[in-house]
C-alpha cells in the first residue's frame, strides 16, 4: 500500500468534515440510492481530496475555522465517490474496497443514477459560498476529468500511445481534481494569486504521482486491495509501466506483451507472463522515479509558502505517496 495509509494522521483534521459525509449519507436513506452511497462510503476510503482542501485551506491560516471549508471538502468528496460509482459501470466491476460495487448489487439504473445524485448533491454544496470562482474550479475540474476517462476510453489497446499522451490521460482524470482541491482551499483560506497559484499546481504534481503509482499498485499489489490484480492489462488500459516495455523488453518478449495486450479475454497465465515482461524490463523501477520525480516537484511548489503544521503535512503526504510499497 502506498504512504497514503499516513493520512490517518490527519484524522483530526478531517474529523468535522467526515460527519458531515455520513450526515450526507443518511440524509438519501432510506431511498435505495442513499442505502447504495452510504454503503460505499462505509466502507471507507484514504478521503485524501477533503484532506487536500483543509490542509490547503489551514495552510495559509492555521486558526480558521474548518467549517468554512467543509462544504467543498465534502463536495470534492462525492464527485469522487460518483466518478468510483460510473467507472466501475464502464469497467463492469464487481468489487471496491473489497465488497460489492453499486453496479454489482444494484444494477445499472441504480448505479447512474447514485452517481448522477451526488454530482448534483456536490455542486449545491460548492454553492454555499459566495466565492463565484469555487464553482467555475470544480465545474472545469469534473469537464476535464471526463475528458480525460473519454481519452483513456479511446486509447484502450492502443500499444502506440506515447508517455506524453498517457501524462495528459492521468492529468486530466486525476491530476485535474487534486488540483481542484488545493486551489479551492487556498481561495478559502485567504490566499492570493500566487498562492493559489503554487498550492494548485502542487495539487496537480502530487495527483499525477498518486495515479503513477496507483497504476504500479494495479501490478503489484495483492488481495489486501480488495480488487483484482492487473486490471488495467486485462481491459487493455496502456500504462507507464507498458508503455517503456514495450519500448524497453527485448525483442520476443515485446511481441509477447503485444500479443497478450492484444487479447480481449486475458488467461491467468497472460497477466502472469505480461507481468513479468513488465517487471522484468525494469519498467515497475521506471515509472516509480516517474512518480517520485512529479511528487519532488508538488513539494517545491509549496516552498513560497510560510512555515505551518499544515504545509508540512502536504509535504508529508508527497513524500507519503512514494513511499515504495513493492
Amino acid at each position: 500500500m502506498n504512504g497514503f495509509q499516513e493520512v490517518e494522521d490527519y484524522n483530526g483534521d478531517l474529523g468535522f468534515v467526515e460527519s458531515e459525509i455520513v450526515r450526507i449519507a443518511g440524509s438519501f436513506a432510506p431511498h435505495p440510492l442513499g442505502t447504495a452511497f452510504k454503503e460505499l462510503i462505509e466502507v471507507g476510503g484514504k478521503r485524501i481530496r477533503p484532506i487536500l482542501v483543509v490542509l490547503a485551506f489551514r495552510s495559509l491560516d492555521e486558526g480558521r475555522d474548518i467549517s468554512y471549508a467543509a462544504p467543498i471538502a465534502v463536495a470534492v468528496e462525492l464527485i469522487h465517490t460518483a466518478t468510483l460509482i460510473h467507472d466501475d459501470i464502464i469497467d463492469r466491476s464487481s468489487k471496491r474496497r473489497g465488497v460489492e460495487t453499486v453496479f454489482k448489487k444494484w444494477g445499472e439504473e441504480a448505479a447512474i443514477l447514485a452517481g448522477d445524485l451526488l454530482f448534483s448533491k456536490s455542486f449545491g454544496l460548492v454553492g454555499v459560498h459566495e466565492i463565484n470562482e469555487l464553482t467555475e474550479i470544480i465545474s472545469n475540474a469534473c469537464i476535464r476529468l471526463t475528458e480525460g476517462e473519454m481519452l483513456e476510453y479511446r486509447h484502450t489497446q492502443n500499444l502506440g500511445l506515447t508517455e506524453e499522451v498517457y501524462l495528459e490521460v492521468i492529468e486530466r482524470k486525476t491530476a485535474t481534481l487534486f488540483e481542484a482541491c488545493t486551489r479551492c482551499g487556498a481561495l478559502l483560506g485567504g490566499g492570493g494569486p500566487e498562492e493559489v497559484k503554487a498550492l494548485g499546481k502542487f495539487g496537480n504534481y502530487l495527483g499525477v504521482s498518486f495515479q503513477i503509482i496507483d497504476d504500479i499498485l494495479d501490478l503489484t499489489a495483492d488481495d489486501k486491495f480488495g480488487k483484482p490484480k492487473a486490471i488495467d492489462i486485462r481491459e487493455g488500459k496502456v500504462t507507464i509501466a507498458v508503455i517503456h516495455s514495450l519500448k524497453n523488453a527485448s525483442e520476443a518478449d515485446r511481441k509477447t506483451l503485444e500479443s497478450i495486450m492484444d487479447k480481449k479475454v486475458k488467461s491467468k497465465k497472460d497477466i502472469e507472463k505480461a507481468t513479468e515482461i513488465i517487471t522484468g524490463s525494469g519498467s515497475i523501477d521506471y515509472a516509480f522515479k516517474r512518480a517520485k520525480y512529479y511528487s519532488e516537484k508538488a513539494k517545491e511548489e509549496l516552498s513560497m509558502l510560510p512555515e505551518s503544521e499544515s504545509k508540512n503535512k502536504l509535504l508529508k503526504i508527497a513524500d507519503s505517496v512514494v513511499i515504495r510499497p513493492f
